[in-house]
């Protein structure tokens, strides 16, 4: 008995023991970063995160403006007040941001340059982070892998649209996993990021299913003509991006031939056409599936069929008590409208009809325009109209491998290529003439181009510092049309010599 005893003694004290540790992990669980709930003030949030997680805190510091961001002017004289601080206080590692505009407290922009970002202080950064917040800027931060990924679960739970990643060459082979299927990124920056042709492979091909990045700038690394003919893949299927910035690279013929081809027309490769098939299927598919059924008879199950009673009386209704049938109010109607000698219709007999028809319809035309002048409903609609901002026309591209304007060339599917991509920027790379000719017939070819009407394609491409020649045919050609592309162009207005007017006259 006394052994038994002993047992069930060491067994409560195991229990006690372990409902005792359950109660202590449940408090460090309350005061843990993770289940902190954000308040909307940012240096408060941030302040407590860092406290729960035993990191000190870097200093918060508000972005200093530019006269020329903040539109306002600089004061001439020198300032009455001054403030003294210590001369290395501008070399600390602080946070900049940006106040946002509806909730003064939060951020909508947050900027660090030039010091080495923990994980610790990422992680903060991950947890503090508002949903207001639109921009993120990393500048030489020593970012690795793992920092990487904390900046990619950020972005997974906020709505980022700019991304500054510059100088952060440990990165290089990993930049694709950024753009994952849910990406909300629409302006990303990889400057002088040591990205060679091995690291912009897989960020290629996940380029040409991202559906929301509109500029990139790849601006001062390693790609070479192999990696251009990689991003050359990416944009036959790409069609959101419109600003690429190439700039700084070491790009030469080929890889401006790659990128010529793109803009032109694309062959389908036998991968791409059981793709389209596929596509061309599930459309087929739910446009069917959209459709009501319909019966035998002709008639959809949604709507059931009219009653030939029913039907007489909504008739009856419509053409008034007085109304007998049909076929007399037909007779009437050709009576009631004789013609005229000058061969119009009389408008006699039906005089209140078309004042009440004129009535509505200058009713409708005038809601369109918004110009409604009774009742409340035309004044806060009138209002509305004024308060809207016009909205520039946006060009949607479909998917290429869906076009409708394909032909057929010795047994291979030819559609038009990318017209989506609008600004390209090829300055400092090592581009010979005969780059300058692909580029300059790919550019003809858009500019006489019957496939994309409407459409017109590259609008802007930037050559400086290049290899070839600038006083060459092609060059003087091909600066020719992109002179008449420009979309700030204006023809100059000739003006005609006064002396041979007034020798006319």
């Amino acid at each position: 008995m006394a052994k038994k005893k002993e047992k069930a003694a060491a067994k409560e004290e195991t229990v006690q023991a372990v409902e005792g540790d359950v109660e202590e992990d449940e408090v460090t669980d309350d005061n843990s970063p993770e289940a902190y709930t954000l308040t909307g003030d940012y240096r408060s949030d941030y302040n407590e995160i860092c406290k729960r997680s035993d990191v000190t805190p870097v200093l918060l510091r508000p972005r200093a403006l530019t006269p020329a961001s903040s539109g306002t002017e600089v004061a001439e004289g020198q300032p009455t007040t001054f403030t003294t601080k210590d001369k290395y206080e501008y070399l600390k590692p602080c946070i900049e941001t940006e106040k946002d505009e509806e909730n003064k407290d939060s951020i909508k922009s947050l900027y660090i340059k030039g010091w080495k970002v923990s994980t610790c202080i990422l992680n903060v950064i991950n947890l503090s982070a508002p949903q207001c917040l639109t921009t993120i800027s990393l500048w030489r931060v020593g970012l690795d892998r793992e920092g990487l990924h904390i900046i990619i679960n950020m972005l997974s739970k906020l709505s980022v649209r700019n991304l500054l990643l510059d100088g952060n060459p440990e990165c290089a082979g990993y930049f694709h996993l950024l753009l994952t299927e849910d990406c909300s990124l629409a302006s990303l920056s990889l400057r002088s990021n040591k990205i060679n042709c091995t690291d912009i492979a897989p960020f290629a091909t996940a380029l040409s299913s991202n559906k929301s990045l509109t500029n990139l700038s790849l601006h001062n690394n390693s790609i070479e003509d192999e990696g251009a003919k990689h991003l050359a893949q990416g944009l036959r299927i790409n069609r959101t991006l419109l600003t690429l910035n190439l700039s700084g690279n070491k790009i030469t013929d080929g890889g401006a031939k790659a990128i010529s081809d793109v803009l032109t027309t694309l062959n389908l490769t036998h991968e791409e056409i059981v793709t389209r098939r596929k596509l061309i299927s599930e459309n087929k598919s739910s446009l069917a599936a959209d459709e009501p059924p319909t019966t035998p008879g002709g008639r959809t199950k949604d709507r059931p069929g009219s009653n030939s009673r029913t039907g007489s009386h909504t008739a009856l209704d419509k053409k008034g008590k007085g109304g007998a049938s049909g076929k007399g109010n037909k007779k009437q109607d050709k009576v009631e409208k004789p013609g005229t000698k000058d061969g119009r219709k009389s408008d006699l007999g039906n005089k209140g009809k078309d004042d009440k028809r004129k009535g509505s319809r200058t009713g409708a035309a005038d809601a369109k325009k918004g110009n409604v002048k009774k009742g409340t409903a035309g004044k806060k609609f009138q209002e509305e109209k004024e308060h809207e901002t016009p909205q520039p026309e946006v060009v949607e591209f479909s998917n290429p491998l869906l076009e409708s304007n394909m032909s057929e060339k010795e047994g291979k599917i030819i559609v038009p290529g990318n017209f989506a991509l609008t600004c390209l920027n090829l300055n400092n790379n090592g581009i010979g003439d005969v780059g300058i000719t692909y580029l300059y017939k790919a550019l003809h070819f858009q500019e006489n181009s019957t496939m994309k009407r409407g459409v017109r394609g590259l609008l802007r491409l930037t050559l400086k510092n290049n290899k070839f020649d600038q006083d060459g045919r092609q060059y003087t050609q091909l600066v020719d049309i992109m002179t008449r592309r420009d979309p700030f162009y204006e023809q100059p207005i000739i003006e005609e010599d006064q002396s041979n007017l007034t020798a006319q006259t």
